[in-house]
């Protein structure tokens, strides 16, 4: 389970200040590139990139390239970074384990990994420039998670991962959970539907933080795999209604290029999978609703461990809404939710 950063008061002694990460992540970045260092700017200058679980330091290098140190309380599942990377390319960040006597001897894990170029979704959606940008942007990421098949058995996963999962939800007295537990039980008994889709890498946090964009809005990065796992086909594309939507003073909100963008992004998925891959999902489009249902359920109820995560009331609060989401292929001309 991760364990939270709520304040720098949590770390020890050689870590408890800006500047004591500032000056670590510079030796850091030292050690793992043998090149000296220009500057480092201190956490809480980041923004965004300041995480709940993690301090996270941006170092310049004297060659003017930059890496990324970040420091955890928990060790990472550098797995699901490495399958991330092997299965999209460089738009996922390497990432390795750094070793150093002192942070060891307080229990602290270092990260090194790359620092992707382009700006945070959420700062280049801002401004008018340049035209039609949220289209733009959600063609890229289908492009881009299109080649996310990966080799597995969906079976095992649909067994093992998401009938718990569902089962969890259902055993909650939370009212709030408690008022999707129609769907959750269809959920639960159309599961086997699931089995015949192909495995796909699933990042499974896809946020307007978590992804960059170059200055023509095309996809530079996506970043903070460790939620992520193989799932099977559509799962990974739950967020849509985020991504070509937004949340705005607690309300989900549609901008007008909203289904145009959301089109976009399926046609890219749909153009860039292998022939025998779209024959499979073509055949079985009910399956693939079933998964993006499916992971826009369970997106809003994390789990970890057993357990369920806190959940963000702005996004339940739209989520009748989103499970009523029809995917374009089977849709047709009628408007994406019910």
């Amino acid at each position: 389970m991760s364990l939270p950063i709520e304040s720098n008061k949590d770390l020890p002694k050689c870590l408890n200040t800006p500047t004591k990460q500032a000056k670590k992540a510079r030796e850091l970045a030292t050690l793992c590139t043998g090149l000296a260092t220009i500057k480092a700017n201190a956490p809480q200058l980041q923004g965004p990139f300041q995480g709940f679980f993690s301090r996270t330091v941006i170092v310049t290098l004297e060659d003017g390239d930059q890496v990324v140190i970040q420091f955890r309380l928990e060790a990472l599942d550098l797995e699901c970074f490495h399958l991330a990377r092997r299965t999209l390319g460089s738009v996922v960040p390497e990432i390795e384990l750094l070793h150093d006597k002192e942070l060891d001897d307080n229990a602290i894990f270092a990260y090194r990994m790359t620092c992707m170029p382009g700006k945070m979704w959420l700062d280049a959606m801002r401004g008018p420039d340049p035209p039609n940008k949220l289209v733009t942007a959600n063609k890229s990421l289908g492009r881009v998670l299109s080649r996310g098949l990966v080799e597995g058995d969906t079976a095992k996963v649909v067994d093992d991962t998401l009938r718990p999962h569902l089962e969890l939800l259902l055993s909650s007295s939370d009212a709030q959970i408690r008022q999707f537990d129609d769907t959750t039980r269809h959920l639960l008994a159309s599961l086997d539907a699931l089995k015949v889709l192909p495995l796909w890498v699933t990042h499974f946090d896809l946020n307007e933080v978590n992804m960059m964009l170059d200055e023509h809005c095309e996809v530079s990065g996506l970043i903070d795999w460790e939620l992520s796992t193989p799932l099977p086909f559509g799962m990974a594309f739950g967020r849509i209604h985020t991504l070509a939507g937004e949340y705005s003073e607690g309300e989900f909100y549609m901008p007008p290029e909203f289904e145009q963008a959301e089109r976009a992004f399926w046609d890219e998925v749909w153009e860039g999978v292998s022939e025998g891959v779209r024959g499979l999902v073509e055949a079985n489009l009910e399956a693939v609703q079933l998964a993006v249902r499916l992971a826009t359920l369970l997106d809003a109820f994390e789990q970890r461990d057993g357990k369920l995560e806190r959940y963000n009331p702005v996004v339940v609060k739209a989520l009748g809404k989103h499970l009523t989401y029809r995917i374009p292929r089977l849709r047709g001309a009628d408007p994406p939710y019910a």
